[in-house]
């Protein structure tokens, strides 16, 4: 009796997660570059999980996929760096690289001299022009206020060892037109909470835009760097994509109805190699969804529909404020997969009921 805690311990999540990793050493080592080892890529990814326990609720195959991606891209998914992060999306993980990440990967290609981003603020001396004769002058102000100036543009520019170079520009309105069609910005409006929207595109948006720029640069960089791009942009539109075991990208298409693309492939049908160390692991059952209440406990049900129906009887039914607010939050991933009017429905249904409460 005295030894079941050890062996309840033993059983964690995250040590079950440890574990497989552990056996997927030689895989990580293959194909990680030099200067990262299995053990530095397995104790970030495991930091990532204890300061994401969502992640654990995921299909781990997923997870261990985004880890394998983050491992051939040698990006480490750390979430502070700004190298790499590891997402839950709906039931999968997906492997984002950041800012920082982009320019790693082009300045560790061994084929571009130098890269950079820039975002040009109102009072900047700034001109650029397309063409024969092409362009670029960026002179930031000498303001000590400049910071807190608008931005007005965004640009990046990467430079070839073989003497070439490639640059765009980007006004500010075309970068937050691609915030505005982002599926994480989306979901962060409609659940924003008194005006403020949770979002890096709120608190990060000089970041983000330069990131916006680089991946509109990035079909001219190395292929490691157009492959995590596109990664990047499949989150925005709502795909879920990794890489497979031999590098390829393999794009989860939900909008897509099997068979109808041959370009539509599930992570799970690539990763078979994955599957022989998650042997021990305890299967998943995709067969049904699970939606929370406010306290945690979990409801089975059979389809997007029902889910809809269930989580507006758990708001109707909480006793306080905090109670919906825990309800959206522990549902949140699961919303995000509803189509948009499902999505405003309930959104509408939480704000709802807590302008009446205000009221009485």
């Amino acid at each position: 009796m005295s030894n079941l805690p050890a062996q309840q311990q033993q059983q964690s999540p995250v040590k079950q997660v440890g574990a497989v990793l552990e056996r997927m050493k030689p895989q990580l080592q293959m194909a990680l570059p030099k200067h990262l080892t299995p053990d530095r890529m397995i104790r970030v990814a495991l930091a990532a999980i204890n300061k994401t326990p969502k992640l654990l609720e995921c299909n781990r195959d997923s997870l261990y996929a985004a880890i394998m991606t983050s491992a051939q891209l040698g990006l480490e998914p750390d979430g502070v760096l700004g190298q790499a992060y590891l997402i839950p999306f709906g039931k999968d993980v997906q492997f984002i690289p950041g800012y920082k990440g982009l320019i790693a990967l082009a300045r560790n290609s061994g084929d571009v001299s130098s890269i950079q981003a820039q975002a040009v603020r109102a009072g900047d001396h700034f001109d650029y022009g397309f063409g024969l004769n092409e362009r670029l002058d960026h002179v930031p102000s000498d303001d000590p206020d400049r910071e807190n100036k608008p931005i007005t543009h965004f640009w990046a520019m990467a430079k070839f060892k073989d003497g070439g170079h490639h640059w765009d520009v980007m006004t500010v309105a075309q970068v937050e037109a691609i915030r505005d069609g982002s599926q994480g910005y989306k979901s962060a409006k409609r659940f924003a909470k008194n005006g403020k929207i949770n979002s890096p595109w709120v608190d990060h948006f000089e970041e983000m835009g330069k990131k916006t720029v680089i991946r509109r640069i990035a079909k001219y960089l190395p292929m490691d760097v157009q492959k995590a791009a596109y990664i990047s942009d499949s989150y925005d539109t709502g795909k879920h994509t990794t890489l497979d075991m031999s590098g390829e990208l393999v794009i989860n298409d939900p909008d897509v109805v099997d068979g109808e693309s041959e370009e539509v492939k599930k992570v799970e049908n690539k990763s078979n190699q994955l599957d022989d160390f998650a042997n021990t692991e305890q299967a998943h059952d995709d067969k049904t969804i699970e939606i929370a209440d406010h306290t945690g406990e979990v409801t089975a049900v059979a389809d997007l529909k029902a889910a809809k129906a269930r989580i507006l009887t758990f708001l109707a039914d909480a006793p306080v404020e905090k109670a919906k607010e825990q309800i959206i939050k522990n549902n949140l991933d699961l919303i995000n997969q509803l189509p948009k009017k499902d999505a405003d429905e309930i959104a509408k249904a939480a704000t709802t009921q807590e302008e009446g409460q205000a009221a009485q």
